[in-house]
């Protein structure tokens, strides 16, 4: 009787080691808090990618897909405005990720020098998925917010698409070097580099200088940022929406995606996932700087189901 006391004592403490070493520690991630610490939180979040488990059964995928878009909250597909630069063609894909981003913000900047290029070279060169940039400038908390991306909207409109691209590409990497926000004291200042880089592609500054100041698209920037945070909650930079065609995808998938998204929780990260009113498309929504890893582990599925 003794022997069988000890036995069951012993088995109750292994139980109770076993719990408690699958405790994980949570790191908060906001997006206010210093670049060090998301940069830290994205190197914990893509090494826990490997141990994503995926549930359900293939044989009653599609029931079981139909069945879970019938609880999803619904909104309506995003449109690409003629002010949202393109990279590839949404005509042509299943997938077409949507980038709210401000050029001022410093984690969209580091999204972009760290984890966009491999997306680009990886997803949207090869046309597995098509990418959509939409303004979404914070002026609350970055005065040139709105200035930039009007700038930047000008040249898109004056010039298309791949003069746009040479030009982001260049306001992302000087963030980085030396021409940082923190050095510009005043709007003329942003002016001046930003004409100095207009120059040296052979545009021209005055026709840029006058769209930018007729604002003429300065009420399109801003209500498509208030279409996009009161329908989908996007509040933050930055943000991306993954809208994918439920045709092209099985339930697993689905779970798959869900459970690299439910990682991002533990971050103080508040992932969504919408569906449209005909079921015929599912949107994740998310947000941060997040490292290619992350991304890799969302997209790969979704194009290969």
């Amino acid at each position: 009787m003794e022997i069988e006391k000890e036995k069951n004592k012993e088995n109750n403490e292994k139980k109770e080691w076993k719990f408690n070493i699958t405790v994980e520690k949570s790191i908060i991630i906001g997006f206010i808090i210093l670049a060090i610490s998301v940069i830290m939180g994205s190197y914990v979040i893509a090494n826990s990618i490997s141990n994503i488990k995926i549930y359900g059964s293939s044989s009653s995928s599609s029931n079981q897909l139909q069945a879970y878009l019938q609880t999803l909250p619904q909104a309506p597909l995003p449109n690409i405005s003629d002010i949202d630069p393109v990279y590839g063609n949404p005509n042509n894909v299943n997938v077409i990720v949507y980038e709210f981003s401000d050029f001022q913000c410093p984690y969209c900047d580091l999204f972009h020098l760290q984890t966009f290029s491999q997306i680009r070279q990886n997803y949207i060169d090869n046309g597995k998925i098509a990418w959509v940039f939409v303004n979404f400038p914070l002026y609350q908390i970055h005065p040139y917010a709105n200035l930039t991306a009007q700038y930047l909207t000008c040249v898109y409109k004056l010039y298309g698409f791949e003069t746009w691209d040479k030009f982001s590409n260049w306001t992302w990497y000087n963030q980085m070097q030396g021409v940082s926000w923190s050095t510009l004291p005043s709007q003329q200042d942003v002016y001046r580099e930003f004409n100095k880089k207009a120059q040296s592609l052979g545009l021209d500054v005055n026709k840029i200088e006058s769209c930018v100041n007729s604002s003429k698209y300065y009420n399109q920037i801003n209500s498509e940022l208030n279409y996009y945070s009161s329908t989908y909650g996007i509040g933050g930079t930055p943000s991306f929406m993954v809208v994918v065609k439920t045709s092209s995808i099985t339930f697993q998938t689905v779970q798959q995606v869900n459970n690299v998204l439910n990682q991002l929780r533990q971050y103080g990260l508040s992932p969504s996932v919408y569906t449209t009113e005909d079921y015929n498309y599912i949107m994740f929504v998310f947000s941060g700087a997040l490292p290619y890893n992350l991304f890799n582990s969302i997209l790969q599925p979704l194009v290969s189901s």
